[in-house]
């Protein structure tokens, strides 16, 4: 029995003692894999800050405007301003039945707006919002009637129900250039 027991505590002398160096080792030294995984996350961080929104070039009203594709986000969204600048009525918020969206600060809602992608006008409507952050976003709901395949290898928004298909634009890009 006294033998076992130095064995154990030999043992268990000998786990602590490679756990407070591997501890320390830790700290001091980092592995090649982390080291890696460490300059991936810095590039897709640098990455993350070049890459823009989704933007798309349509017309309304006669105006080019630049339409953010998101595919967050369900109905089609509109600013008070671009609103006001295409000259587009807005239906009165208690006319909207379901304002009770996830989208808090929709203030009204637009209908029969004329969107023209490319050749096509599609007919559809949109959330008034307060934001003045977007100019107008083309949502989920819109992206899925008109079959939309965002192609980001090519770098276009292809509508399949139209046959069109047009480019990303870079954020820096004005609409019409």
């Amino acid at each position: 029995q006294p033998h076992s027991v130095v064995q154990r505590r030999l043992l268990e002398g000998n786990l602590n003692k490679l756990r407070g160096e591997a501890r320390g080792q830790s700290a001091r030294v980092q592995s090649p894999l982390a080291k890696d995984q460490d300059e991936k996350m810095e590039k897709g961080e640098d990455r993350r800050k070049e890459t823009s929104p989704l933007l798309i070039q349509c017309q309304c009203q006669g105006q080019v405007l630049k339409a953010t594709v998101n595919t967050g986000c369900l109905p089609n969204l509109i600013s008070k301003t671009c609103l006001k600048q295409l000259g587009l009525e807005e239906v009165c918020a208690m006319d909207c039945g379901d304002l009770s969206l996830p989208i808090p600060s929709a203030v009204g809602r637009v209908e029969h707006m004329e969107l023209q992608f490319g050749q096509e006008t599609v007919l559809c409507s949109a959330l008034v919002v307060d934001d003045e952050m977007l100019e107008f976003c083309i949502g989920l709901q819109t992206l899925l009637s008109l079959k939309c395949c965002i192609d980001l290898e090519e770098g276009v928004l292809r509508f399949k129900a139209l046959s069109q298909e047009l480019p990303f634009l870079h954020a820096s890009e004005e609409p019409g250039q």
